[in-house]
């Protein structure tokens, strides 16, 4: 793992000298796109779509599990308890983001936290990876804090109240997703860095 300086610009990066950004001396990577989601409207509007979509779905699925659970009581601690964990786990989420960052780049990405746009966020600007190691950081949370907040409850006795947590939560990473989809759909992308404001996505030259 290096940590390169170019046009005044700090990357950390597992890349190979020789296969740095264009600015580097052999100049074998070339930059494909910007996907700028904190200044993407259209982008943020396919999101709260798909979160919608998600928590209609996840309702629907839990009336029948509560019809079909009746011993497990819903009362006014139960929905204090769906409310406090599921803000608990906004950061828990972000955090999961950071410790994938770091393990994948040998602890020398530079990690900030942000809120914007009633969003939290994990940065680190500068850092690229290759795509699939790229796609294991936004994946990360979606996968083990989803399965965490769905499993736990469920062994304490609390099945119901595991399904909407895991649901609220899958709802929340909907701007993973559509990173990971993105990239995906662009198979001549090698490589990816985290930017202020969103991805970049580069190819081999």
């Amino acid at each position: 793992m290096r940590t390169l300086c170019c046009a005044n610009r700090l990357y950390t990066t597992e890349i190979p000298l020789r296969h740095v950004a264009k600015c580097f001396t052999m100049q074998r990577m070339r930059r494909l796109t910007d996907i700028e989601l904190l200044d993407d409207r259209a982008l943020q509007q396919q999101m709260v779509w798909a979160s919608m979509s998600i928590l209609g779905f996840g309702v629907v699925i839990g009336v029948i599990a509560a019809l079909a659970l009746p011993h497990e009581v819903v009362g006014p601690l139960w929905f204090v308890a769906l409310a406090f964990l599921s803000v608990v786990a906004l950061p828990v989420h972000e955090l999961v983001h950071a410790g994938a960052f770091m393990l994948l780049t040998g602890f020398t990405a530079r990690i900030r936290f942000g809120f914007t746009d009633w969003m939290l966020y994990t940065s680190a600007a500068g850092t690229m990876l290759r795509r699939r190691r790229f796609c294991a950081v936004l994946l990360a949370p979606t996968v083990l804090v989803t399965t965490a907040l769905l499993v736990v409850p469920w062994l304490r006795g609390f099945p119901l109240l595991g399904w909407f947590l895991a649901v609220i939560h899958l709802a929340g990473c909907t701007g993973d997703l559509a990173y990971v989809h993105i990239i995906r759909r662009e198979p001549k992308a090698t490589y990816v860095e985290d930017t202020e404001r969103g991805i970049a996505l580069f190819y081999d030259a």
